[in-house]
C-alpha cells in the first residue's frame, strides 16, 4: 500500500473555543444527548458559540446505541434548521448519529460537515468512516460505511472527559484496545495501520488504569484521547475482525454496551484466532512490544489474552457473557441465529482465519 490518507484535522489537548474561533461559523447544530446537557458539557460549546456570535440549535435526543428512529428525529431537525456544520458532542452514539444524519442528508444532495468533540476515549468515531445504528425491530446493529462521513475536525479537549464515570472509562478503554488489536491482526493491515495500532495498544495499556483510578489525571486523559483516536485511524484504514462481529450481535440482541461486549469477547477471540499462524505471529509481536512473556509465538499469543483478562478484571468487565446478566436458555436457543448474523457481519471478512457457521456457533458457546 503506497498511499495512506487521514482526512480529519485532529486537535489534541487544545481548547474548543480556540479551535472553533478559527472557523468561519455562521449556523451550527449541536448533536448530543440529554446527559451532556445535564453535565454542563453542552454549555461549554454554547459559551464558545455565543462568544463567536454563531447562530445555533441543539438536538439532544441522541440515544445510547442510536436507533433508526432517533436518527430520523435528528435528521428532521437538521433539514429544518439547515446549518453550515454539525458539532457532534458526546461518545460514539452522538458522533455516529451525526454521521448517519450526514449520510442521509448527502442522499438528498446536501452535505453538512461534522466537527466531532468526543467526551469518551473509546470508539474513535471522530476519525472513522463508520457509524453503527440499531434497528430495534430486527434487534440488529447496522454498520454504515462511507468515506464522506469522516468528520472534518476532531477536538480532543480533555475538559470534556474529566467527569467520566469508571464504567465509561473501562468500556471505552477496552473498546479502543479491541479496535487496535483487531486492526493490527486483520487481513488488510499494513505498515501504516500497524504503526498506529501498536502505538495505540501501548498507550492504552500504559494509561487506561491510570485514568480509571484517577479521572482527575489530565495528562492520562489526553494520552487516552490520542490512543483512542489512533486506534480509530488504524481500523478505519484496515478493517476489523470477528471480535466486532460477535460483539455487534451481543450488543444488538441483548442491549449491551458495545465496548463492554468487545472486552468480554476479546480474550476468547485471541485464543480462537491463535490457531492461525500469521495471526498468532501478530499477537506475539504485540506481546513483545508490551514486554509480556513471549519466548515463542504461542506463548506471546497466550500472554496477550491473559493480559486482556487481567485488565478486564481490574476494571470490572465481566469474564464471560453469563456475567453480563444474559439468560442462559434464551442465549443458547439463539446461538444458530446469532452465529449466522455474526458470519454475515461486514467485519468478519477482515479476519485472517477463515470462519464457518460451525466455528461461530462454537465461539458463541465458548464465550457464555
Amino acid at each position: 500500500m503506497g498511499i495512506f490518507h487521514v482526512k480529519t484535522e485532529i486537535y489534541s489537548g487544545i481548547g474548543v473555543r480556540e479551535v472553533l474561533g478559527k472557523e468561519n461559523l455562521k449556523k451550527i447544530i449541536i448533536i448530543t444527548d440529554s446527559i451532556m446537557v445535564k453535565l454542563g458539557l453542552v454549555k461549554i460549546v454554547e459559551t464558545a458559540l455565543n462568544q463567536l456570535k454563531v447562530d445555533y440549535e441543539i438536538f439532544d435526543e441522541v440515544e445510547v446505541d442510536p436507533t433508526l428512529e432517533s436518527v430520523k428525529k435528528g435528521l428532521e431537525r437538521v433539514m429544518k434548521f439547515v446549518p453550515d456544520k454539525m458539532i457532534a458532542l458526546g461518545g460514539g452514539s452522538a458522533i455516529d448519529s451525526a454521521k448517519a444524519i450526514y449520510y442521509f442528508m448527502k442522499k438528498s444532495g446536501k452535505e453538512i460537515p461534522i466537527i466531532a468533540i468526543p467526551t469518551t476515549s473509546g470508539t474513535g468515531s471522530e476519525v472513522t468512516s463508520y457509524a453503527v445504528i440499531t434497528d430495534k425491530k430486527k434487534k440488529l446493529k447496522i454498520p454504515i460505511k462511507d468515506e464522506d462521513m469522516i468528520p472534518e475536525k476532531a477536538i480532543l479537549d480533555p475538559v470534556f472527559t474529566k467527569t467520566l464515570p469508571k464504567v465509561v472509562v473501562a468500556d471505552g478503554g477496552i473498546d479502543a484496545l479491541t479496535h487496535a488489536i483487531e486492526s493490527y491482526t486483520c487481513k488488510s493491515a499494513n505498515f501504516y495501520t500497524q504503526t498506529f495500532a501498536l502505538t495505540a495498544i501501548v498507550g492504552i495499556f500504559k494509561n487506561v488504569l491510570r485514568v480509571y483510578n484517577n479521572i482527575g489525571d489530565e495528562d492520562g486523559r489526553i494520552e487516552m484521547g490520542k490512543a483512542s483516536c489512533m486506534a480509530g485511524i488504524a481500523f478505519d484504514r484496515s478493517g476489523l475482525g470477528i471480535n466486532h462481529s460477535v460483539a455487534h450481535v451481543i450488543g444488538g440482541r441483548f442491549h449491551k454496551s458495545h465496548g463492554r461486549s468487545n472486552g468480554v469477547v476479546l480474550p476468547y477471540i485471541i485464543k480462537f484466532n491463535s490457531s492461525d499462524k500469521e495471526t498468532a505471529k501478530r499477537y506475539w509481536e504485540i506481546s513483545k512490544r508490551l514486554g509480556l512473556p513471549s519466548e515463542t509465538k504461542e506463548q506471546g499469543a497466550e500472554s496477550l489474552a491473559v493480559a486482556v483478562e487481567v485488565l478486564n478484571r481490574y476494571m470490572g468487565i465481566p469474564s464471560c457473557v453469563k456475567e453480563m446478566g444474559i439468560d442462559e436458555d434464551t442465549y443458547k436457543e439463539l446461538i444458530p441465529v446469532m452465529a449466522k448474523s455474526a458470519l454475515e457481519d461486514i467485519c468478519t471478512q477482515g479476519n485472517i482465519k477463515e470462519v464457518s457457521q460451525g466455528d461461530m456457533e462454537e465461539i458463541f458457546q465458548m464465550i457464555y
